[in-house]
């Protein structure tokens, strides 16, 4: 081989050698998809399934970005079947707070049970319905929408509150929206602005 072709090839790799960075051909790993908090979907009320609790599975950020105050007390737990987890308004101060609930109650039974105050909320989130508790008093509104874990409900109430059913039922909306918005683009159509 003549001097003039070695010479080349000898440099390139005597460069290679020199540098201090390595060449990796391999392509970089996938990073694989977070898994959503919660997915929006049907459930069977007697499955085998656990019931999604967001008092452990909302992350601490995600409740303060939602404009979620100090927890009210302590979770409340009904087995298999119920979480429940309740937050003073940051807004309303302390005559107002929501209340997160993972549940297997079918909507039918609310139905049943003539609570149902809109079956198709106006909201962004698909299949978001309204219901009341069934007090006497119009103080609270609950948005709930069935995901592959129960339901997940949104309850907003006002003690001795001058506002409207319908007025209550808009803020607890809002909050879910906010919620789905803080827990990211995997929950579907809301996304955080």
């Amino acid at each position: 081989m003549p001097v003039r072709r070695l010479l080349p090839v000898a440099l390139g790799a005597l460069l290679t050698a020199c540098s201090p960075t390595t060449l990796n051909d391999a392509p970089p790993a996938p990073t694989p998809e977070p898994a959503p908090v919660l997915e929006l979907g049907d459930f069977d009320p007697a499955g085998d399934f656990a019931v999604f609790d967001p008092c452990t599975e909302i992350p601490p950020e995600v409740l303060a970005g939602a404009g979620l105050g100090e927890r009210v007390r302590e979770p409340s737990y009904d087995g298999g079947l119920s979480a429940r987890c309740s937050y003073f308004s940051s807004a309303h101060g302390g005559r107002a707070f929501y209340t997160l609930t993972g549940d297997r109650v079918p909507v039918e039974r609310i139905i049943e049970r003539g609570f149902m105050v809109a079956p198709d909320a106006d909201t962004q989130i698909p299949g978001v319905y309204l219901h009341h508790m069934g007090a006497g008093v119009p103080d609270e509104c609950s948005a709930a929408v069935h995901t592959n874990r129960g339901r997940f409900v949104v309850q907003y109430t006002e003690t001795l509150t001058t506002q409207s059913r319908d007025e209550l039922c808009v803020l607890a909306i809002d909050k879910l929206e906010n919620l789905f918005a803080y827990l990211g683009e995997n929950n579907g159509v809301v996304h955080r602005s």
